[in-house]
């Protein structure tokens, strides 16, 4: 699946105070920000939608395989 960067703002001391709480707990915002991500597209996204998602992340990836074999 392609990745995609993300740009917000967010008050300085706030985000501070999450990472050190996080820190104390073993986690890493970046980790806690995809799960909450993930959780919101598992909550919001209709299945269907899903589904086609998927459907068209494998026929890309069939697509990529064969371009590879083609040039070796």
């Amino acid at each position: 699946m392609k990745k995609t960067s993300l740009k917000l703002s967010y008050d300085e001391e706030k985000l501070k105070a999450i990472s050190v709480a996080l820190k104390s707990k073993n986690k890493n915002l970046n980790d806690e920000l995809i799960k909450f991500l993930d959780g919101l597209y598992n909550k919001n996204v209709p299945k269907l939608l899903k589904q086609f998602i998927e459907e068209s992340e494998s026929s890309e990836t069939i697509k990529e395989t064969a371009v590879e074999t083609q040039s070796e």
